[in-house]
């Protein structure tokens, strides 16, 4: 594991004295310096190893902790445990401020579109930095920590979530609109097209994936949108009392 720059391990503190609540007054009573150089050692990233280790006790923790935290949150995440799927799933007001980040949403406007105060989202910002889906940076900004190519676990908490409420949700329309698109075809594949699918679907994803990444139009200006992909074996059940055993 290549170790973390010192920007990041110092980031890292950072966030961790946040969440103990510890201030730069307390370290420099508790290191006996005045409050003036503790600012300076970490507005300059200036420390002395054993001065870093020391801070690193006041906060509970260890500099091995630290390193690990910071190179987690250096590497993007593919795909997120089961306990955190549940975490998200399980708390309606969570799931939709990481729908919403996800597709970079910012603070301003969750707080501008729903029913939401600052505090509240900020409440869930800091469970999403917990869960490592987001770092929580100044002013409230958040940068994602998932990877580009990030995807539900297949069968998780949110992927059954999906499928038995959001899908059902966006299957329930004739499609008939001047931008609504609906595409179905089936027929009898050979395993070897069937893995060319795969390829095509995927592929598909990527481009899509890009141009949604690649949004800059102002918020105000965006209005909801989704698409679905899906391929798997199917026959239609109606078929098969007429099928030949």
């Amino acid at each position: 594991m290549p170790a973390p720059s010192r920007s990041l391990l110092i980031a890292e503190l950072k966030r961790t004295l946040r969440e103990q609540g510890l201030t730069y007054a307390q370290i420099a009573k508790a290191l006996k310096l005045s409050l003036p150089t503790i600012k300076r050692m970490f507005s300059r990233e200036d420390f002395t190893l054993q001065r870093f280790e020391r801070i690193c006790e006041l906060a509970g923790c260890s500099l091995a902790d630290i390193a690990t935290r910071a190179h987690e949150r250096s590497t993007p995440v593919r795909q997120l445990t089961l306990a955190q799927e549940r975490q998200i799933v399980g708390d309606p007001k969570l799931l939709l401020v990481t729908w919403l980040v996800i597709n970079h949403a910012t603070m301003e406007d969750i707080v501008r579109d729903y029913r939401l105060t600052g505090p509240d989202v900020l409440a869930q910002f800091i469970r999403l930095d917990r869960l490592k889906v987001i770092e929580l940076q100044p002013g409230n900004r958040v940068r994602l920590l998932i990877s580009r190519h990030f995807s539900w676990r297949p069968g998780g908490p949110v992927q059954r979530y999906i499928y038995e409420k959001m899908l059902q949700d966006f299957m329930s329309s004739s499609f008939s609109g001047v931008d609504e698109e609906f595409w179905f075809h089936g027929s009898q594949l050979s395993d070897a097209s069937l893995a060319a699918l795969k390829r095509a679907l995927h592929a598909a994803a990527r481009e899509c994936a890009v141009i949604v990444d690649s949004e800059r139009a102002p918020t105000r200006d965006r209005r909801g949108a989704a698409f679905v992909l899906a391929l798997r074996r199917w026959s239609y059940a109606g078929f098969a009392p007429f099928e030949r055993k």
